[in-house]
């Protein structure tokens, strides 16, 4: 048999790339635990990891997501602040005392005793609860997209595993493949067919792929690293990590995206920061009409030996004139919001519109690698190797024609990743990673834990990239 019927025929390769562990589309379960980063996290050691653990640790350990918990405690400590009505202020008051002659000592001395504060109108607490009331909201969309960003990057990195994996494996066989060809060189040379010198070229890229190899297997492990100090770990508990490389989901037109965007995380904070400088401008109008400082207390008047009440107000003047540059930069400020938003939404869709072209593109290269290329390189390559064999062809066609099979794969891995980037790229940037609707386990899972809760705030995570993988392509 020859060596080529090891690894497949050409109908086998189409067939292979649908074979392996399969990854579901899953919805990321709230996490079970509410741990900082300082306090570790150690994962069960495992042969393998799922895009579902990992999603699940990182949201559960990730520290930037933890940041908006204690954002919002700055907002609940200053609504209490805001909330507070206007100190009262005591004050004495002395008058006529070290003076000279007849007001000398404290012969003539008088004594006033007072309590004062302000009196707020337009209800201005009120005003600055709403300010704070629609940051705390604010705040909430702004931790969807900082999600969003976390799980993007998170499927990035769990994309390069599942890439240099399947490298490894072009690289295995590349290896395998060598030892094979200079084994039968050797054979032609020590029969005196073949030259000295084709069993040296042979030996060197046996050599050549045997660094291939140890090159790919240090890439994944600097890989799976990176991938583990997303939720904390600096030695990674697990060896491989699970799914499909070459089985795709379909992302939907243009038309659909564009749709999408206009109510994804990144425009609906457009929304959010529009109310909360709408409140501000409310809370300047209050600032229109001036407080009213009031004192009243009593008074010891000396020369009759009599107490008196004494009471006064005091009402700055001209505060609506003096308060409309401040009104007129907060109204500036809201209108300039309705135009960052536009500008943000073509910045989107434009951003939307190259990946998914780059999306397009990768699925054409995959599908004609897979049906055009591959078939006729895999029949050449038996055909060359045959013929090399029977002394019809010469080691270099054989070597080259080898080279350009094992060159093609690596291009089809090249592209199934980029469809699968670009897929993760879009969903960052849509939104459409929060928007897949929760299984009745994810919910009942949510519901039993408190910490989970905190975490996920009632969002939910989409797989944002149904990603698969071979672990060997050949059979």
């Amino acid at each position: 048999m020859k060596m080529f019927h090891i690894f497949m025929h050409a109908r086998a390769m189409a067939f292979a790339c649908m074979l392996g562990l399969t990854l579901s589309p899953i919805t990321a379960q709230a996490v079970q635990t509410n741990r900082y980063l300082d306090e570790g996290v150690q994962a069960p050691v495992r042969e393998t990891l799922s895009l579902e653990d990992a999603i699940r640790l990182t949201l559960a350990n990730n520290p930037s997501l933890y940041e908006f918990e204690f954002r919002q405690r700055v907002i609940d400590g200053e609504s209490k602040t805001a909330a507070l009505k206007p100190a009262l202020n005591a004050g004495i008051e002395l008058e006529n005392f070290m003076g000279t002659g007849e007001v000398s000592g404290i012969k003539e001395l008088e004594v006033s005793l007072t309590l004062s504060s302000v009196l707020q109108l337009n209800d201005k607490p009120s005003a600055r609860l709403d300010v704070l009331s629609e940051r705390k909201i604010q705040q909430e969309v702004e931790k969807k997209i900082r999600t969003l960003d976390v799980l993007g990057e998170l499927n990035r990195r769990y994309i390069e595993a599942l890439v240099l994996q399947a490298t490894l494996g072009v690289q295995n066989d590349a290896e395998t493949l060598a030892l094979y060809t200079y084994n039968a060189v050797s054979k032609r040379v020590d029969a005196g067919a073949s030259p000295l010198l084709e069993q040296k070229r042979a030996q060197a890229a046996l050599a050549q792929a045997k660094l291939d190899v140890k090159l790919a297997q240090e890439g994944l492990q600097f890989a799976l690293r990176s991938l583990a100090i997303m939720w904390g770990e600096q030695t990674p508990t697990f060896k491989r990590v699970e799914g499909k490389l070459f089985a795709f989901q379909d992302i939907g037109s243009f038309e659909m995206l564009s749709a999408a965007i206009q109510s994804s995380p990144h425009i609906e904070l457009f929304a959010k920061q529009s109310r909360v400088q709408a409140a501000q401008l409310r809370l300047v109008q209050a600032n229109n009409r001036a407080d009213i400082e009031w004192s009243a207390g009593v008074r010891r008047i000396q020369g009759i030996d009599e107490i008196a009440l004494i009471a006064g107000i005091s009402v700055p003047l001209f505060q609506q004139k003096r308060n409309l540059g401040e009104y007129e930069a907060q109204k500036a400020r809201l209108d300039a919001i309705e135009f960052q938003k536009q500008s943000n939404v073509r910045s989107l869709l434009h951003s939307v519109n190259q990946a998914l072209g780059e999306h397009t593109s990768g699925l054409l290269k995959v599908d004609a690698i897979q049906q055009t290329v591959i078939p006729p390189l895999t029949e050449a390559l038996d055909l060359v190797e045959s013929a090399y064999l029977d002394g019809r062809f010469s080691y270099l066609e054989w070597v080259s024609t080898r080279q350009e099979f094992l060159n093609t794969r690596l291009t089809l891995i090249d592209a199934a990743s980029q469809v699968h980037l670009s897929k993760t790229e879009i969903e960052t940037l849509t939104g459409l990673a929060l928007k897949a609707p929760q299984s009745s386990n994810a919910k009942t899972d949510t519901a039993k834990s408190n910490a989970s809760k905190k975490l996920a705030h009632n969002i939910t995570m989409q797989q944002p990239s149904n990603i698969s993988i071979r672990s060997n392509d050949h059979e």
